[in-house]
């Protein structure tokens, strides 16, 4: 159960990188399949059921001729993991989603609102009340890889304001930063 050699270190090092892409592929695949693409996502598919079915048969052919050995197991969900942290990493730089971000802030002076502008930003504003008072609610569209900016500027000027995003389907027209100028 805990022998640790060469030959387990070989399997366990093969596992990890098969489960690595095995889980990539199927995070690609949902993406894929988010978006609509039937032909492109049973292509992935039939790859990521090719990857599984091996990784499967090594395992348990392995477990059975060696026993159960825990480097195996670590490896196994370690490259579980790493695929589905590069396929999100991937996912991010990839993608091409449009997002709606609504910034809801009790500043109503528009400190937020200014900023945003000044860093090329095309910013809806709107007054409203709330609970406790008057509100400012400031609507941006931009694509997703610039959420973590917008978001920075925002909690910089009011940590405290309310940031909440929407991925869009169906744009057309209007002003969207770091894409229309």
């Amino acid at each position: 159960m805990f022998n640790f050699n060469l030959h387990v270190l070989g399997w366990s090092l093969i596992i990890f990188l098969a489960l690595m892409l095995q889980v990539l592929v199927g995070t690609v695949r949902t993406i894929v399949m988010v978006k609509g693409n039937k032909t492109l996502t049973s292509i992935i598919g039939f790859f990521e059921a090719t990857i599984a079915i091996t990784v499967a048969i090594t395992v348990i052919s392995n477990a059975v001729k060696d026993g159960i050995n825990v480097f195996i197991i670590l490896f196994y969900a370690m490259g579980f993991a790493a695929g589905l942290f590069i396929g999100m990493t991937i996912s991010n730089k990839i993608t091409k989603d449009m997002v709606s971000v609504n910034i809801i802030t009790r500043f109503p002076e528009g400190d937020i609102e200014n900023k945003l502008r000044e860093f090329g930003f095309g910013v809806t504003s709107y007054t409203g009340s709330g609970k406790d008072g008057d509100l400012k609610v400031l609507n941006i569209i931009c694509k997703k890889s610039n959420l973590e900016k917008l978001k920075f500027i925002a909690q910089q000027i009011d940590p405290k304001s309310m940031v909440t995003s929407h991925t869009l389907e169906g744009l057309s027209g209007g002003f969207i930063y770091d894409i229309r100028k």
